[in-house]
């Protein structure tokens, strides 16, 4: 019997990340278009076949035609596929997407495999309901589903394995983030709905845990960084979260909860910043760091909602030079920290082992794994 999985792309996914926007719906796109964005999705999208065509996945893939599946396709011959007969333009929307898994549905597949964020996942599961099982491919600026894999590569993994049979299937969240709100620097985000997904361990990562700890175990962590760590000379890159923030508020600098501002000798020197604002503003300081914390339940620390700190940032501020903030709470179920920056070699490069602080003179020590080598993620 031949077994099919559906695949399709959401071409604009993500691309709000780097130019600071906090996604791609709607009015964003637009604006992400005039801030100089460049696609995610199609390089994603490469990185999953890719490792397909590696791996000698040998099974039929239908795929949204074009920009939303088979051109990507056509790039790799050893991968067996067919094209749906849409998109018919290169102008996609959610109605293309739902459109597409009508007639992937109509097919017969086992499994709908996206590319895409939060907003993809809602449009795929609107379709397909829990009647068949739903992948992501983490191509979004925010992934607070639990659909998604841990990175293209560990998306490949997992379709391999369930073909074979040696992947279960669990109940997983898809989560609806009030965009407006988030563009405001409000998190507001609730369960839209519930689809079934193919589970392995280490390669599907669960929904993002939104109770980290408590206002006193952020305080304690800012306190000791802001009065044993900060150099007045130096430049700090603050990603966003609420422990960063605390840090913020105790020098009393006005910084954006979900975006990434810059704190020069306790002064707000560059507020929600993108990729291009951050490479000239480092550009100018001999002595900075750059200060993220951990994604609550995930553990990641570049890749997720922070894309404006990009490859190309953090390379001109040093792999050295980078601080991990967090709470006791919020690292008591991880057992290690995930990299996706989008370059692998980068995230190997930061892989390794890497103090956390957790409290006044106190830390902990993670173990750092890239997202892109699957190999690794199922270890510890």
């Amino acid at each position: 019997m031949i077994f099919t999985i559906g695949f399709l792309v959401n071409p604009i996914a993500g691309m709000g990340g780097s130019v600071g926007l906090k996604g791609t719906d709607g009015s964003l796109l637009e604006e992400a278009l005039k801030r100089g964005a460049k696609p995610v999705a199609p390089i994603r999208a490469r990185r999953f076949l890719g490792r397909l065509s590696k791996i000698g996945f040998s099974e039929v893939i239908v795929s949204a035609a074009g920009i939303m599946g088979c051109n990507y396709l056509r790039e790799f011959q050893s991968l067996r596929f067919e094209c749906l007969d849409i998109p018919v333009s290169d102008r996609t929307s959610s109605k293309d997407t739902r459109e597409v898994c009508r007639l992937l549905a109509s097919r017969g597949v086992r499994l709908v495999v996206f590319v895409g964020g939060d907003g993809t996942a809602r449009d795929v599961l609107d379709v397909v309901g829990d009647k068949i099982p739903i992948l992501g491919i983490p191509a979004g600026v925010k992934m607070y589903s639990g659909v998604f894999a841990a990175s293209p590569e560990a998306a490949a993994d997992i379709v391999v394995r369930f073909v074979e049979g040696k992947a279960s299937l669990e109940v997983a969240e898809v989560a609806d983030a009030d965009e407006d709100a988030i563009s405001r620097g409000i998190l507001r985000v609730r369960i839209y709905g519930y689809a079934q997904a193919p589970f392995i361990e280490g390669l599907l990562v669960p929904s993002k845990e939104f109770a980290s700890g408590a206002a006193e175990e952020k305080l304690e962590v800012a306190e000791f960084f802001v009065r044993e760590i900060m150099e007045n000379d130096a430049l700090y890159i603050l990603g966003p979260g609420s422990t960063i923030k605390a840090i913020a508020d105790i020098l009393h600098v006005d910084k954006t909860l979900l975006g990434v501002d810059a704190v020069y000798s306790g002064r707000l020197v560059g507020k929600d910043l993108g990729e291009r604002e951050l490479l000239e503003i480092v550009s100018r300081y001999k002595k900075k760091y750059i200060v993220v914390t951990v994604i609550g339940k995930q553990g990641y620390i570049f890749g997720r909602g922070n894309q404006q700190i990009s490859p190309r940032v953090i390379r001109s501020v040093g792999v050295k030079n980078i601080y991990v903030v967090a709470t006791r709470s919020k690292l008591a179920s991880l057992k290690r920290l995930l990299v996706d920056t989008g370059d692998p070699q980068l995230d190997r490069e930061l892989s390794g082992y890497i103090r956390v602080i957790v409290g006044y003179n106190e830390e902990k020590v993670m173990p750092v794994v890239p997202a892109s080598s699957p190999e690794y993620l199922q270890e510890l």
